[in-house]
């Protein structure tokens, strides 16, 4: 407390002309070193201050000198500022005066309706926010139903095609990108439908598959009647007569089981089609048929088969038969007829009677006894004759491996017909050659016509009789086994014979 004294006192003396200030401890310190110095020194450190003046005078020239640039800089950065601050204060004028009044009263009815909104909004956010497992599986409900539908599994892609209808039901306002996400998936219904439906058409479906399969699609069809019908038109196919037995058995078993009885037209007109198509492709087949028993073995147990699920189509399958068997007797029948004619022009005569001349068997007319069924041989010398029956027994033997009793009147009336049509050829070429043949040729003739009248003749009623056995023709038509007996015949109306 002294020393400071003191050194006031000094301060005061040396410094008289200069206000007293408090000085800082290093002014202090340097007044204390100075007065321990003596008289000599303090005339020094004047000398040594004025020099250090003289520097720091010329330091600060350089120093203005070296940075003129930069207090340039500095001086148009400040009145940039002060520019600013100047167009701040401007903004801030106007935001109070024009733009925070306005806004005041844009915002007084903010409460009301807006602020309402972004409440619900806010809901709907943290709603969504919660429900972003469910939501991110149901943006993905596209991409699984294509999956499940190539892969083949449908009740997948039904059950994610109804969890789509119910989750845009129970949203009152849901949101637009699950709005497009559905609609997506509902656009897919129709290839779930279609890939149910040609399920429904594989020949390889089961029963228990089939049930499952029309399940699935009641979930597409208002009613049973609509189902019905898109049922029947998916098993709508061509099918060769070989498959359809099973395809149709498979049809109406399955449709009875997923539908119970029909009651409207779709059924019977779908066997209907379907019969049609199997009869046109069988009467293709029978026109190629090497077999025709065969084909009409496998063609009774299709009617039987068929039968036993209400479709019993034996009776329009009996005629197809019928008409192709008549139509082949009576090609068959015209094409040896010609040939006999053809035969019986080039056929010379009195080879016949050097044959007979040669083997006089040949001569007699004993016919051959029941039990054998062979030819008579005695047609052998008169070749048209033998050529004409061949034929015509070849003939009966593709008859008889399908003896419908229903075409048994038209086979005898053909055959009859075309036997009186040789044997009225044979007179008109005998009455043409007559006069130019010799009494041995004569007779020869004589002894032809009678082998047809009393061989030929009798031996293809014997072999129709095998084919229709009169007992047989009275158990299906009921009539006398005599009246049967008398239909099954054959009869040649004989002109007047030439005799020699």
């Amino acid at each position: 407390m002294e020393f400071n004294n003191n050194v006031k006192l000094i301060q005061d003396i040396l410094f008289s002309e200069t206000p007293s200030t408090v000085l800082d401890l290093e002014e202090v310190a340097y007044l204390t070193r100075l007065g321990t110095h003596g008289v000599d020194s303090l005339n020094n450190e004047v000398a040594r201050l004025n020099e250090e003046l003289a520097i720091l005078e010329h330091q600060t020239r350089d120093m203005a000198s070296q940075n003129y640039q930069i207090f340039v800089q500095s001086a148009q950065t400040t009145n940039k500022i002060k520019n600013y601050l100047a167009d701040g204060s401007k903004c801030v004028s106007t935001l109070a005066t024009e733009i925070l009044p306005n806004l005041k009263i844009q915002v007084s009815g903010f409460s009301e309706i807006p602020c309402n909104t972004i409440l619900e909004e806010k809901e709907a956010s943290n709603y969504l926010f919660e429900k972003r497992e469910s939501i991110s599986r149901l943006l993905e409900m596209p991409w699984t139903v294509r999956r499940c539908l190539a892969e083949e599994k449908l009740p997948d892609a039904i059950k994610i095609l109804q969890s789509s209808q119910d989750f845009t039901k129970n949203l009152s306002d849901p949101p637009s990108i699950l709005l497009k996400t559905c609609s997506e998936v509902t656009t897919l219904k129709s290839e779930i439908q279609h890939a149910l439906l040609l399920k429904l058409s594989s020949g390889n479906i089961g029963l228990s598959e089939c049930l499952q399969t029309v399940s699935l699609l009641r979930n597409f069809f208002p009613d049973d009647k609509s189902l019905r019908f898109r049922y029947l038109q998916s098993r709508m196919k061509d099918i060769s007569f070989e498959e359809a037995r099973i395809w149709m058995f498979d049809t109406l078993t399955q449709h009875r089981a997923a539908f119970g009885g029909d009651s409207s037209h779709y059924l019977s007109t779908w066997v209907s089609i379907q019969i049609n198509r199997v009869l046109a492709d069988m009467e293709k087949q029978i026109d190629h048929a090497e077999g025709i028993d065969s084909l009409m073995m496998q063609a009774t147990y299709f009617g039987e088969s068929l039968a036993r699920v209400g479709a019993d189509v034996r009776g329009l399958i009996v005629p197809t038969f019928a008409e192709h068997l008549i139509r082949k007797l009576e090609h068959n029948l015209t094409q040896s007829e010609i040939q006999f004619v053809r035969n019986l022009n080039q056929f010379n005569i009195s080879t016949a009677v050097v044959s007979s001349a040669v083997n006089p068997e040949s001569a007699n007319l004993d016919f051959p006894g029941p039990e054998d069924m062979s030819p008579p041989k005695q047609l052998i010398t008169h070749p048209p004759l033998a050529l004409y029956l061949n034929d015509v027994l070849t003939l009966l033997n593709f008859v008889g491996k399908c003896p419908l009793t229903q075409s048994a009147p038209l086979v005898i009336s053909k055959l009859e017909g075309s036997v009186n049509k040789v044997g009225h050829e044979l007179e008109t070429w005998g009455s043409s050659e007559w006069l130019t043949w010799e009494p041995k040729e004569q007779s020869e003739f004589n002894r032809m016509k009678r082998y047809f009248i009393h061989l030929l003749v009798p031996h293809l009623d014997r072999i129709l009789r095998l084919i229709y056995p009169p007992l047989s023709i009275s158990e299906v038509t009921g009539l006398s086994i005599t009246k049967c007996a008398e239909m099954i015949q054959i009869k040649y109306i004989r002109s007047e014979v030439i005799e020699s």
